[in-house]
């Protein structure tokens, strides 16, 4: 959850530096080509939760490459099986404490927003129609509510009006309705309440109102209606909220608006209303869709290199050449803690690391002991743990190396078997490039069998590779378990993101 947040939120402030470039490199100043522009980050914004989680994604290789990345990837499906890499409770408890607070917010603006739509809808529902105007007695100044239909309510008084005060108020509250900025400013307000601990969500919601009475008014003036009794219309308007005491708060549009000044000092300055060729619109949106696009579903990889070097592995096979001439050995294994097969894991271990050297002791109690751990997890005691081992020097072997006694306390915890192994698409609805039946055959372990940790690294392994020989180089495995203590049963379930299939 964290890190959803965490993508959502940089996802989102690219979006809007990216946004603000294109649009001021491209001297975009039509108050209606931003509002459209803005409205479209709003929108795509709405969809970062779901395109982040089971969007289609393009790996960007920038970043230089690591000299870990295949260590890393050897080590890195143990550590997604091993239980001693659950989170701590205290991390548990601060991810809960987040999430709560999290859904706190979104549920009060959501609630808000809620009010404000019955209101909405309420104030259509009850609007009496008189000589083709929508009256209200609820309404202060003129507004224009409904989503996919709509229409403009005047205040009691509009009778009182001037003709032409008349005519340049129905001119600004029929192109909200022709521009669908009631729809608009609700998607804003719905964007605010999910991204609630975002700043952008807020700075759009207030940006899209203002722009759009910016660009109604410019509607009001391309019209012929002259600036100063415009802006006279605004001020009266203003007027009468404060003798009403509030203007209705819904999500619709009130032509006062919460930026009356800027307003009328952009309207009384006077100027050729500003306007943008298509031509170069069709650029702003083809640069806009792009960068959105590549932000919204980029993300940095490194650059891929051939190493020639062996992975590294915690479990027994070859010794390194590296260690050859190193000074601490394993001279004696002493486990401790109610185990079956002591001596077993003993003698297998002592086999295993005969010849191998460290330059310290702890490096190769650690190993010994990730050793242990794997030797239980092949006979299926899933949730061993190892406790700290500690090291006792004894005797010089040859002179040279110093022989170490590790001893190692181990709670072995219960026998777990294979119940079932599932193999799916990362994407909903999709089916896999490979049959999952031939997926299945790469593990040699049937239902029912030990849960064999070992053996399910080798058949993520032999996925891989069958993955890579069919051209998905990039093929990405998500492996999960889900443990029955009860029946003592691990249903095994792997999700794989194929990527694109090189060419």
């Amino acid at each position: 959850m964290e890190r959803l947040f965490a993508e959502c939120s940089v996802r989102a402030a690219l979006l809007f530096g990216a946004t603000a470039i294109v649009l001021y490199c491209m001297k975009v100043k039509s108050a209606a080509a931003r509002h459209g522009v803005w409205a479209g980050v709003a929108a795509l914004m709405l969809l970062l939760p779901v395109w982040t989680s089971w969007g289609p994604k393009v790996s960007l290789r920038v970043l230089p490459p690591s000299a870990q990345r295949m260590i890393h990837k050897t080590v890195a499906q143990p550590d997604i099986l091993s239980t001693s890499t659950l989170p701590s409770p205290r991390l548990l408890s601060r991810q809960t404490a987040l999430l709560g607070l999290y859904l706190l917010g979104l549920c009060i603006l959501l609630f808000r927003l809620a009010i404000g739509t019955v209101r909405a809808r309420r104030l259509v529902r009850d609007a009496i129609l008189h000589d083709g105007m929508h009256i209200s007695s609820l309404c202060a100044v003129p507004v224009t509510v409904g989503f996919l239909y709509p229409i403009v309510i005047l205040p009691e008084r509009w009778r009182q009006w001037s003709p032409a005060q008349l005519d340049a108020v129905l001119t600004h509250e029929r192109a909200h309705v022709r521009r669908r900025d009631s729809l608009i400013q609700w998607l804003a307000l719905l964007n605010r309440a999910l991204f609630w601990f975002h700043p952008v969500a807020w700075w759009l919601e207030r940006h899209l109102s203002a722009l759009a009475e910016e660009a109604c008014d410019n509607v009001v003036l391309a019209g012929g209606h002259d600036s100063r009794e415009y802006s006279e219309y605004l001020i009266e308007m203003a007027r009468s909220v404060m003798r009403s005491g509030a203007r209705l708060d819904i999500a619709g549009m009130a032509m006062p608006g919460g930026s009356l000044p800027r307003r009328i000092r952009r309207i009384l300055e006077g100027g050729p209303v500003p306007r943008i060729s298509s031509t170069r619109m069709a650029v702003v949106a083809v640069a806009c869709v792009i960068s959105c696009t590549a932000f919204a579903s980029g993300t940095l990889d490194r650059v891929r290199q051939v190493s020639l070097a062996q992975p590294v592995s915690t479990q027994s096979g070859p010794v390194s050449a590296s260690h050859l001439s190193t000074n601490f050995v394993l001279g004696d294994l002493k486990i401790e803690g109610d185990v079956h097969d002591r001596d077993g894991v003993r003698s297998r271990i002592l086999n295993a690391w005969t010849g191998r050297g460290y330059d310290d002791a702890k490096e190769l109690a650690d190993e010994v002991a990730a050793g242990i751990r794997g030797d239980f997890q092949e006979r299926g005691y899933f949730k061993v743990v190892v406790h700290d081992s500690v090291s006792q020097s004894l005797e010089l072997a040859d002179g040279k190396q110093q022989r170490v006694l590790v001893i190692s306390t181990v709670t072995e915890g219960d026998q777990f078997r294979l119940g079932n192994l599932t193999i799916q698409n990362v994407l909903p609805d999709h089916a896999l490039s490979i049959p999952a039946a031939t997926l299945r055959e790469q593990f040699h372990l049937r239902n029912g069998d030990l849960f064999n940790v070992r053996e399910v690294h080798s058949g993520l392994e032999r996925v891989q590779r069958l993955y890579e020989a069919r051209g998905y180089a990039d093929a990405r495995e998500e492996p999960a378990t889900a443990i029955d203590d009860a029946h003592h049963v691990i249903n095994f379930t792997l999700r794989i993101a194929e990527g694109p299939r090189n060419k």
